[in-house]
C-alpha cells in the first residue's frame, strides 16, 4: 500500500537476499582482517583500510533503517539502501585495486584520476549517511561542516578563515593518503579495535555475560543495598567485554535496573547507578573501549602501558560508586535480603567459571607484549575451545556465525565514526585550524595549568556530546592535548585526561547517552536520570585532575609516593561517597554533609597541604558524629 503523499512504493529487497549479502560482506571483511595476521600485514595498507571502512559502511546501511533504528531480521531493505550498499562496496573494490598506486604516489604531486574523484565523493557521501544512521545526526553534521569548511575558508571571517583547498587537493588528502579518512583513527580501528570487538562478541555469545551477573550477585546479593552493588560490579565486568557505555547499559541494565527497583531503590537512582557504572566500563582494564586503543596509537606507547596507567583511576571510580550505594543503603534502610535466591547464581558461576580462562590468557598476552592483533585473534580461538567444556557454553557453528555477524556490526559502529574523525582531523591539520585553536586555548589560560585543564575539560565534554567516545577523543586529542603538553603535562597523562572526559560526556547533561538509555529501562525521567548520574560521577571528574597534577596515580614514580597519593585519594572518594549517601558512622545532617563532601577533593588533589586540611575536616566531622551518637543513646 502506498504511503500518503507518495505516488508509488519503493521496491524492497527481500530479507533473505539481504541476509546473504550481509553474511558475505561480514565473512569477506573477517577474512581480510585475519589474513593480515597470518601474512604479517599487507604490502599496501590501503587494501586493509579501504576494506575496513567500506565493509563497515555496507553493514551499517543494511542493519539500520533510514530513520536510524535497527531493522528487524525479517524486514526487507529498500532498493535505494541496497544501491548505497553496492556503491560502498564498489568504492571499496576500486581503492583496493589502486593499492599499489596509492602507496607509491607522492601526495600533492602525482595526478588525481577522474575515477578518484567519483569514487572519493561517493565514498564520503555514503560514509556520512552511514554515520547518520549509526552514530546519530550530530557527528554526521559535524563531519559535513568540516568538509564545507575546507572549501569556504577564503570567504569566512578572518578569525576562522584559511586559503581553502581545491577539490583535487581535498580528494588527494582525504582518500588517496593516510592524512584523512584512512588516517590514524581508521588504522587503529582496523589493526587493533576490530579484534577486541570480536573478542567481546564471542565472550557474549559463549555466556560470559551471564557469568558476570552471577559473580556480581553471588558476591553482593545479601549485603546492604546488594542489588545496587551487584549492578556496579556487573557493569564493571561487562566493561571488559563491550567497552561501550550504552552497550553496557543495554546488556546489564535489563537485569540490574528492575532488581534495584524491586529492592527499594528509586527509579531515577537505579537508572543513574547503572548509567554511571556502565560508563566506567570504558575506564576498566583490560578492554577499555576503542578510544583507549586509538590513544595508544596516537601517543606511541604500548597498549599495556595505557592499561597499567588506567588501573588506579578505574579502582577509584568504582570504589566511589560502590561506597555511595553502601552508604545510601545504610541511610535508607535497604537491609540485606536473605531470601534472595543466590543459589541459582552460584550454580551459574559453577557452570560457566571456565569462561574466565580466555580473559586471563588475554591479560597474559598483553603483559607479554604480543601485538594487539595477535592477542585478540588467539583469545577468540581460546574462547571457542574453552566453550566446548560444557554444554551450556558450547559454541556450535551457528553460534560462532552469530558471533561473527554480531561482532562486525559492533565493529562498524567504531569504524564509521573513526573514518569521520579522520576527515575532521585531516581538515583541522591542513587548514591550520588545529594550531589556531591551540593558541586560543593557551592565550585564554595564560600560564595557568589549572585554567587550561578546566578549559580542556569543558571543550572535551562539549565536543563529546552526542558523539561516540572514539570520535570525541580523537577530535579533542588534536585540538586540546597538544596545548596541555605545551604547559608541561606528559603525553600519556594529557591524553588520558582527554579520554576520561570524552567518556564522562556520556553522563553529562544535556546529552547524556548512557543515562538516557538507562532511563528508557527504568521508566524514570530522562533529565532526572541524567542529572543524578552526573552527580554520582562527580568524583570521576576530579580523578583526571589528580593524575594530571601528579602522575603517581598512573603508577608513574617512586613506590612510596604512589602509595601515599593512592591512600589519600581513596579516603577522598570514600568521604565524598559518604556525603552523597548521607551516612558515615550514622546519618549525616546537611550541615555535616557539605563540609565532608568538600573535604574529598582536598584529599584527591595530590598536595600535602590540602591533604592535611582535608584530614583535619574529616576528624572534626567524625568527632561531631560520635558526640551526637552519645547524646542520643541515653534518650
Amino acid at each position: 500500500m502506498a504511503s500518503p503523499g507518495l505516488p508509488f512504493v519503493l521496491p524492497t529487497i527481500p530479507a533473505r537476499v539481504v541476509r546473504y549479502v550481509y553474511a558475505g560482506t561480514a565473512l569477506v571483511w573477517c577474512f581480510v582482517q585475519f589474513l593480515s595476521l597470518y601474512t604479517g600485514g599487507y604490502e599496501y595498507e590501503s587494501v586493509l583500510l579501504s576494506t575496513h571502512v567500506g565493509s563497515a559502511v555496507a553493514i551499517a546501511l543494511m542493519v539500520n533503517g533510514i530513520a536510524g533504528a535497527r531493522r528487524r531480521e525479517e524486514e526487507g531493505v529498500p532498493l535505494l539502501d541496497m544501491i548505497l550498499v553496492v556503491a560502498a562496496l564498489a568504492c571499496t573494490a576500486y581503492f583496493v585495486s589502486q593499492g599499489q598506486r596509492v602507496a607509491e604516489r607522492t601526495e600533492g604531486v602525482d595526478a588525481v584520476y577522474a575515477l578518484d574523484y567519483v569514487a572519493g565523493i561517493v565514498f564520503i557521501a555514503v560514509l556520512l549517511e552511514a554515520c547518520r544512521r549509526t552514530a546519530g545526526i550530530t557527528l554526521m553534521l559535524v563531519g559535513a561542516v568540516f568538509i564545507a569548511y575546507v572549501f569556504t575558508g577564503p570567504y569566512l571571517p578572518d578569525l576562522i578563515s584559511h586559503r581553502g583547498l581545491s577539490l583535487k587537493r581535498f580528494i588527494d588528502l582525504q582518500v588517496l593518503s593516510t592524512s584523512g579518512m584512512f588516517g590514524t583513527p581508521v588504522s587503529a580501528s582496523a589493526n587493533m579495535v576490530f579484534y577486541f570487538v570480536l573478542v567481546g562478541a564471542f565472550l557474549e555469545r559463549s555466556g560470559a555475560g551471564k557469568l558476570f551477573v552471577d559473580i556480581a550477585y553471588g558476591a553482593t546479593a545479601r549485603s546492604w543495598g546488594g542489588a545496587g552493588k551487584a549492578a556496579v560490579i556487573a557493569s564493571a565486568l561487562f566493561g571488559t567485554v563491550s567497552g561501550s557505555a550504552v552497550a553496557n547499559v543495554l546488556l546489564s541494565g535489563l537485569m540490574t535496573i528492575p532488581l534495584m527497583i524491586r529492592s527499594g531503590f528509586k527509579r531515577t537512582l537505579a537508572g543513574a547507578i547503572e548509567a554511571t557504572a556502565s560508563t566506567g566500563g570504558q575506564l576498566a582494564p583490560p578492554i577499555m573501549g576503542a578510544a583507549a586503543f586509538i590513544l595508544a596509537d596516537v601517543v606511541g606507547v604500548r597498549y599495556v602501558e595505557v592499561v597499567s596507567a588506567a588501573v588506579v583511576p578505574a579502582i577509584l571510580y568504582y570504589t566511589s560508586l560502590f561506597l555511595l550505594v553502601h552508604f545510601y543503603s545504610l541511610r535508607n534502610g535497604l537491609k540485606p535480603d536473605l531470601d534472595l535466591p543466590i543459589r541459582e547464581h552460584l550454580a551459574g558461576l559453577a557452570e560457566r567459571w571456565h569462561l574466565l580462562i580466555p580473559l586471563g590468557f588475554m591479560i597474559y598476552l598483553l603483559i607479554s607484549q604480543y601485538s594487539l592483533m595477535t592477542t585478540g585473534s588467539y583469545t577468540i580461538g581460546l574462547i571457542v575451545l574453552v566453550s566446548l567444556v560444557r554444554n551450556a557454553t558450547r559454541m556450535r557453528p551457528g553460534v560462532i556465525f552469530e558471533a561473527i555477524t554480531g561482532g562486525v556490526r559492533s565493529a562498524s559502529e567504531v569504524a564509521i565514526p573513526s573514518a569521520i574523525a579522520g576527515i575532521i582531523v585531516g581538515t583541522l591539520v591542513h587548514t591550520g585550524m588545529a594550531l589556531r585553536l591551540q593558541r586560543w586555548l593557551l592565550d585564554m589560560a595564560g600560564d595557568s595549568l589549572a585554567i587550561s585543564l578546566a578549559g580542556a575539560m569543558v571543550l572535551t565534554i562539549i565536543l563529546g556530546m552526542g558523539m561516540p567516545t572514539a570520535a570525541a577523543y580523537l577530535v579533542s586529542a588534536i585540538l586540546v592535548a597538544p596545548a596541555l603538553q605545551t604547559l608541561g603535562v606528559p603525553a600519556l597523562p594529557a591524553h588520558l585526561f582527554i579520554l576520561y572526559f570524552s567518556i564522562l560526556s556520556m553522563v553529562t547533561p544535556p546529552v547524556a547517552l548512557s543515562a538516557f538509555a538507562a532511563a528508557g529501562i527504568s521508566g524514570a525521567s530522562l533529565w532526572g536520570t541524567g542529572a543524578r548520574a552526573f552527580l554520582l560521577a562527580v568524583p570521576g571528574f576530579l580523578i583526571p585532575y589528580a593524575f594530571t597534577l601528579n602522575p603517581a596515580l598512573l603508577l608513574m614514580g617512586e613506590a612510596q609516593e604512589i602509595l601515599q597519593v593512592l591512600a589519600t585519594a581513596v579516603i577522598g572518594v570514600a568521604v565524598m561517597a559518604a556525603a552523597s549517601g548521607g551516612y558515615l558512622f550514622g546519618p549525616l545532617s546537611m550541615v555535616l554533609r557539605v563540609p565532608l563532601f568538600c573535604a574529598g577533593p582536598l584529599l584527591i588533589v595530590p598536595d600535602l597541604r590540602t591533604d592535611v586540611i582535608g584530614l583535619g575536616a574529616i576528624v572534626v566531622i567524625v568527632a561531631v558524629q560520635f558526640v551526637q551518637r552519645r547524646s542520643v543513646r541515653p534518650a
